[in-house]
């Protein structure tokens, strides 16, 4: 069970809109090698429908880029790894049915039924992901080749310490969840509680998380990118 304090289906039903002249945003496809942000899907938790290169918004990342420039000044071994990006509409809606057709005569109320697929899968009219704008990032090391010591490893829902606030992980790794939320947060990025990767950029939880009328994206099928 998630923590109460931590945003809800309930809070994101708050945004009903959406900014149509920034959703025409296009997108940008991340290097799979670069100085300063890469991507490189996690194992295991494969989704290359648009091919090795994770999409997302191109204001998304150029603010992550930003984030791994700060990054360098404190190391100039440290950089952004980014682990997921877009992920389609029709998708997002394919994993949310899967839960509801077996669970949706357990509840009387709609709301407090999409509230308990919410915790294992977004609903799919409130979610970051299919905006271009939600993404799992994590600091990486250059030298030695690794995610730095984040207390699990990211995209580990396992156990309740992929919690932004939780027990039984090192000094190291609560020190650097809270330098990468820090940066983060500096650009403008909205954190999601119960994932210490999870951040989003326009979408209805970061409108939500900044008190805004409305949101910058809302989900889409298909994104356009540009080129380099």
């Amino acid at each position: 069970m998630l923590n109460n304090n931590f945003v809800k289906y309930r809070d994101l039903l708050t945004i009903s809109d959406y900014d149509k002249e920034t959703n025409k945003e296009k997108f940008i496809l991340i290097p799979l090698e670069d100085e300063y942000v890469f991507g490189n899907y996690k194992k295991g938790m494969d989704m290359l429908e648009h091919g090795k290169q994770i999409p997302v918004r191109k204001s998304v990342y150029n603010k992550l880029i930003k984030v791994s420039q700060k990054l360098k000044i404190i190391n100039k071994s440290y950089k952004i790894l980014v682990v997921y990006g877009f992920r389609e509409i029709k998708k997002q809606e394919m994993y949310f049915n899967d839960i509801l057709k077996n669970i949706k005569n357990e509840f009387k109320d709609e709301i407090d039924l999409y509230e308990y697929i919410h915790e294992k899968i977004a609903v799919p009219s409130v979610a970051g992901h299919p905006t271009g704008g939600a993404v799992d990032v994590a600091i990486y090391n250059d030298v030695s080749k690794s995610i730095l010591d984040f207390g699990t490893e990211i995209l580990d829902y396992t156990s309740n310490k992929c919690y932004y606030k939780t027990e039984n992980i090192s000094e190291d790794a609560i020190k650097n969840r809270e330098l990468l939320r820090k940066l983060m947060l500096e650009e403008g990025f909205a954190p999601y509680d119960g994932e210490w990767w999870h951040f989003s950029y326009g979408d209805k939880e970061w409108a939500f998380y900044y008190n805004k009328d409305k949101a910058l994206y809302n989900q889409i099928q298909e994104y356009k990118y540009l080129d380099f």
